[in-house]
């Protein structure tokens, strides 16, 4: 069978040819199966079971398959040469291609080959995206995690105002924010408020002061060492 005549068969079908012989050879043994069963379980209701009667069923049973095999060879290569074909010189064209234009030129070739790039980078850059996604699910599943985590650790804190009577931690946390933030609201109005010359001048007037008491301990230091000495 020729390779286009096989093509256009199974394309035609919807199966290979020889996938529906092999369908009714396997049919056939199984009735020869089936039969060589229900002459055993004759024999034997007859007979009484001995070595010669299992050999003569085993004979049997081996006639029946070559016969089969050989018969239904024959018919695999019957059906192939003249049911399963095409003649050569006869043209078919099946319903759906009707109206197509099979031909190929190098132009189409070109185009076809530009379409699969396409689609060969489109499917690139989805499996590059899902590879993605996976990475976020997985951080996000790690961070929900640790959340879930830190939620169980202060969970106390929902119920520490019921047991000891307090207010509720949500209301003094807001207080704590407050307070913290008019502090910072005072302290950068005074840092605006005071003059950076008037800072250096106190700098430099606590410094003088400091070097003088500094001299007048030394000397008093340097007396008093003297005087134990004359002493």
């Amino acid at each position: 069978m020729a390779q286009n005549t096989f093509e256009t068969l199974v394309e035609h079908f919807g199966f290979a040819p020889i996938s529906a012989i092999d369908d009714v050879i396997n049919s056939v043994n199984e009735l020869l199966y089936t039969a060589i069963m229900g002459l055993e379980q004759f024999v034997l209701s007859e007979l009484k079971s001995s070595e010669e009667v299992d050999q003569g069923i085993h004979q049997v049973e081996t006639l029946l398959e070559s016969l089969v095999d050989r018969h239904f060879d024959m018919f695999e290569i019957y059906a192939l040469r003249n049911i399963f074909t095409i003649p050569d010189k006869l043209e078919i064209v099946l319903p759906h291609r009707e109206g197509m234009d099979l031909t190929s030129d190098q132009t189409k070739e070109e185009c076809v080959d530009q379409e699969l790039d396409t689609m060969r980078k489109k499917v690139l850059a989805v499996k590059a995206m899902n590879y993605k996604l996976k990475e976020e699910i997985s951080r996000t599943d790690k961070c929900v995690k640790k959340l879930e985590r830190w939620k169980e650790r202060l969970s106390f804190l929902l119920t520490t105002d019921k047991h000891y009577n307090v207010s509720p931690v949500i209301d003094t946390v807001r207080l704590v924010t407050d307070q913290l933030l008019a502090i910072k609201r005072t302290t950068s109005s005074l840092q605006s408020q005071v003059d950076d010359e008037k800072l250096k001048q106190f700098a430099i007037i606590c410094d003088e002061r400091e070097s003088f008491v500094s001299t007048m301990v030394l000397r008093q230091t340097e007396q008093m060492k003297m005087q134990q000495h004359e002493q």
